[in-house]
């Protein structure tokens, strides 16, 4: 967004036209207009953002985003912050658990001030201290939640607040690399999905990740393509996208049309004829390539099967759990005859999959004679070592 403030600009101004931002969105968008330097445009949008419940005093406070604000108008930036540590002193007070909601925010405000530190850096020695201590607060951070969500479940707002939530949120959205853990905090967000005590968004952002992560289409339309120039460029597959708007209203999200301005491109629901159409044209191309992957292994042409099938794999909603465990079979026989590693890998990509989408048994896995060439694997023995 730094460097594409003026294009953001232009689509936060057309998004507006067609509904009120909220707290978040116009905090968002005071940020652009900072880095755009105008003033009265940041200040004004900063404005709504408190009003409407922004309560972040001390994220406000670090931001970069608004070092503009704070040179050109120091007294009026003075201002902004008085009244947003006002507002956050009394909104405390209304929270069961507020001790919480400072140690969570302080918590994402540290990762982010080191990850600002580490854009602001071009010391080689230094970038490499500074990514060991983003790698060590990453760790902490995802340990603390842990904690935290195991104790607790998930903390409601009229304990640490939307604020307090949503950072919670943040540090479990950005956990891929835990995919288990993140389906344990949507299943403890799932217990008050039909309270007032959940940011229904971020129900939704987390189901969306763990669909993803688990190689499934996303239900509400919150994740993105990056493109190689750091722009989004759409949405990942929605399944039943005909239907999304509908299921995003229900989520409190603002329609997919006016969420994809936010990110800088344009968007048009398709009619139910064409999502069908779509959905029915992936499907013949997606079993052509496993088709084709089967005949080159039938042939003995295991470079070209493994092509396939690796392309095969990138169709979220694609490969069901059946054709999953197929590849990984067919492809340990190919270990047990070719000494390239690559085999044994994705056929142990295809089972870690299985066993994260949790439709894989220890029995059924030692019950597959072909396996026994994983046998050695450090990621089959943590596989076999998870399983009951």
């Amino acid at each position: 967004m730094q460097e594409n403030y003026e294009s953001a600009i232009a689509y936060y101004e057309q998004a507006f036209k067609i509904q009120n931002p909220d707290a978040l969105t116009a905090y968002k968008a005071a940020g652009v207009y900072s880095l755009g330097s105008i003033a009265n445009k940041a200040f004004h949008y900063l404005q709504i953002a408190l009003d409407s419940g922004w309560t972040e005093a001390d994220w406000l406070a670090f931001d970069p985003y608004f070092d503009y604000l704070r040179k050109r108008a120091p007294d009026k930036w003075k201002a902004i912050e008085q009244k947003a540590r006002t507002k956050e002193r009394q909104f405390a007070k209304t929270l069961q658990l507020p001790f919480l909601r400072i140690e969570i925010n302080l918590m994402t405000l540290r990762d982010q001030q080191l990850r600002y530190k580490r854009v602001q850096t071009n010391d080689d020695s230094l970038l490499s201290l500074i990514d060991q201590q983003i790698t060590q607060s990453d760790f902490n951070n995802l340990n603390r939640t842990k904690e935290i969500i195991q104790q607790y479940g998930w903390l409601k707002i009229s304990q640490i607040g939307k604020d307090g939530q949503n950072n919670l949120w943040l540090i479990v959205q950005h956990a891929d690399q835990d995919v288990l853990f993140q389906q344990t905090a949507l299943q403890a967000m799932e217990k008050l999905k039909a309270t007032k005590e959940l940011n229904k968004e971020n129900y939704a952002f987390l189901y969306d990740r763990v669909q993803c992560n688990l190689n499934y289409k996303q239900l509400y339309g919150t994740q993105v393509l990056w493109a190689n120039h750091g722009k989004a460029s759409g949405f990942r597959p929605i399944k039943e996208e005909d239907k999304v708007d509908v299921r995003r209203k229900e989520m409190r999200l603002q329609p997919l049309q006016i969420y994809a301005l936010t990110y800088g491109f344009n968007y048009k629901i398709p009619t139910t004829a064409q999502a069908r159409r779509r959905d029915s044209v992936e499907n013949v191309n997606l079993h052509l390539l496993i088709d084709s992957a089967k005949y080159f292994y039938s042939i003995k042409e295991f470079e070209k099967t493994y092509d396939y099938y690796n392309t095969a794999s990138t169709f979220l909603g694609g490969m069901n759990s059946e054709d999953n465990l197929e590849a990984a079979i067919l492809f340990s026989k190919i270990g047990a005859v070719d000494k390239d590693e690559k085999y044994k890998s994705i056929a142990l990509d295809f089972l870690n999959l299985l066993y994260l989408r949790k439709n894989l048994s220890k029995a059924q896995l030692l019950a597959q004679s072909a396996f026994q060439v994983l046998y050695k694997e450090q990621r089959w023995m943590d596989i076999i070592k998870q399983l009951k």
